[in-house]
């Protein structure tokens, strides 16, 4: 009698076990499902980029995005992108134009570019005898990116004796 009374504790046991340890690996980890990663916040683009040839320098300009009447909370920065080839390498129309990473703009940072109201103001040396090209990419705080701005496009001519001038498009 008191081997069948050992057995069935032993076998107690080894039920409570397994069903202690099912439980625990139903319950640890949570919800079941492949992982998700945590939403992004996607700022507004900008739409009103604009380019002003001044002698041998650019000046951007573009307005900060807003959410209403307020800036757009965890701006983080603005990339701005930039393409420049000498005049005479044509590009082949219909091709993605080759932006490269220039320059990163905080608001914060007064020294980089100016703030005046609700515009940001940027200034880039310019060389004669190119074509520029320049976007601007809003960047969040959580990792989300907008859209390219608008680009802004132009070339520089040589000038006999003065500063390049431009064609803006």
């Amino acid at each position: 009698m008191n081997l069948i009374r050992a057995k069935r504790r032993h076998q107690h046991r080894f039920l409570f076990l397994i069903y202690t340890g099912l439980l625990i690996l139903c319950l640890e980890c949570g919800k079941k499902g492949p992982p998700v990663a945590p939403k992004a916040t996607v700022p507004p683009a900008v739409k009103d980029l604009k380019a002003e040839v001044i002698g041998d320098k650019v000046r951007l300009t573009w307005s900060v995005p807003k959410k209403g009447d307020k800036v757009f909370d965890g701006l983080e920065h603005f990339g701005i992108y930039k393409y420049k080839s000498h005049s005479s390498v044509e590009m082949c129309p219909g091709c993605p134009i080759p932006f490269e990473h220039f320059a990163d703009i905080r608001l914060e940072d007064t020294e980089a570019a100016q703030v005046e109201g609700d515009r940001i103001i940027w200034h880039d040396n310019i060389a004669a005898d190119h074509r520029y090209a320049y976007k601007v990419i809003v960047y969040h705080r959580s990792g989300g990116v907008s859209e390219d701005s608008n680009i802004v496009r132009f070339e520089t001519k040589a000038n006999l004796g003065g500063p390049p001038h431009s064609q803006l498009e």
